[in-house]
């Protein structure tokens, strides 16, 4: 079962720096001044090892929140103590 996953963030600069963590195909994009990272996910756990990594670059990388969306689920991870 593919799942489509969206990853959103404040920004371009931002979403460079967590599709680097992700798989090859993952290409950041700029839609409305918000960064933005579509790839597919071939499974469950798949999926929940992206958003593992999402939730770890947002910690590590100057990431000021990220967005999850798959399927009807949403996940939002915002950095702690920054900002």
């Amino acid at each position: 079962m593919s799942v489509r996953v969206t990853i959103e963030t404040a920004s371009k600069a931002e979403a460079e720096r967590l599709a680097a963590l992700l798989e090859q195909g993952a290409k950041p994009e700029s839609w409305r001044g918000f960064g933005v990272i579509r790839l597919g996910s071939r499974s469950e756990a798949e999926t929940a090892d992206v958003i593992e990594l999402v939730a770890a670059g947002v910690e590590r990388h100057d990431v000021r929140w990220a967005r999850v969306r798959y399927d009807d689920d949403e996940r939002v991870f915002r950095a702690n103590g920054r900002r």
